[in-house]
């Protein structure tokens, strides 16, 4: 073919293939995602469970302290209870005191008439004194019994710290047995059980105390919360210093799930 002018045309060939393989890149395959995936998700999961962790530890250390707090209310308890007591003696005995010398003055041949009834009105009187007295420390008692039966967990901070008291830590004796704390003095009578985690679907729970002389005292029973949780006032057949061992029963079959052993005086005492 010619050009207008004359001029022949010359006609170029590009070869396709060859400007193909100068433009093609290859793409990296999608497989190395995968390795990239796996890491966030793992360092997701590792944050959840660190986070998770945490919390339950805050939750434990709350417990903890509302176990030490209520102990302390229960040690308050058991005081006001026996300063109650010796005054109820103290007035007993000023009331016997009273009967004997109205009844001396009473034998008495030369007392006038006038000395007597001014007695027997002192005695009457003392009478009155001792039964509102009396009345008043029974009233204290029913509140003290009230407060040792609902286990309070409100108002015990102050008392956590009281020289003498013995905190025992309760370690499983069975697997998944949770964890618990007993609270004693050994001056008193009294105790305070903490656990926590315990297996609670349907199931019932016994304390037994071991004694200084060896003999095992059965205990109350009772049964945990939802969440396997219990604060449990406990009557000691003897005082806290004669205490050696505590241990939590799964009934039926008296199995152990809980125990703590205790010495003859609390760490600190």
């Amino acid at each position: 073919m010619t050009r207008p002018w004359g001029k022949p045309v010359r006609w170029i060939r590009v070869s396709v293939a060859s400007a193909r393989g100068r433009w093609d890149v290859s793409l990296p395959r999608a497989g190395w995602l995968a390795p990239a995936t796996a890491l966030v998700l793992a360092v997701a999961l590792a944050t959840l469970v660190g986070w998770t962790i945490y919390d339950l530890r805050q939750r434990e250390a709350q417990r903890r302290a509302e176990g030490a707090r209520a102990a302390a209310r229960l040690v308050d308890a058991e005081t006001a209870r026996a300063e109650a007591a010796a005054r109820s003696d103290t007035l007993a005995r000023a009331l016997e005191a009273a009967r004997a010398e109205a009844a001396e003055a009473r034998a008495a041949a030369g007392v006038a008439a006038g000395e007597r009834t001014r007695l027997e009105t002192e005695l009457a009187a003392a009478e009155a004194r001792v039964g509102s007295l009396l009345r008043s420390i029974r009233r204290r008692d029913a509140e003290i019994d009230r407060l040792l039966g609902g286990a309070p967990e409100r108002t015990l901070a102050d008392l956590a710290a009281m020289p003498g008291l013995g905190v025992a830590r309760l370690e499983p004796r069975a697997s998944g047995a949770g964890r618990g704390h007993l609270l004693w003095h050994p001056a008193r009578a009294a105790a305070l059980l903490y656990v926590f985690g315990l297996p609670s679907a349907r199931r019932a729970y016994r304390i037994e105390l071991e004694l200084d002389d060896g003999r095992v005292q059965p205990g109350p029973a009772f049964e945990p919360g939802p969440e396997g949780d219990a604060v449990l006032p406990i009557r000691l057949p003897v005082v806290g210093a004669r205490l050696r061992g505590v241990t939590v029963v799964q009934e039926p079959g008296a199995r152990p799930v809980l125990g703590a052993q205790l010495g003859a005086v609390p760490a600190g005492g």
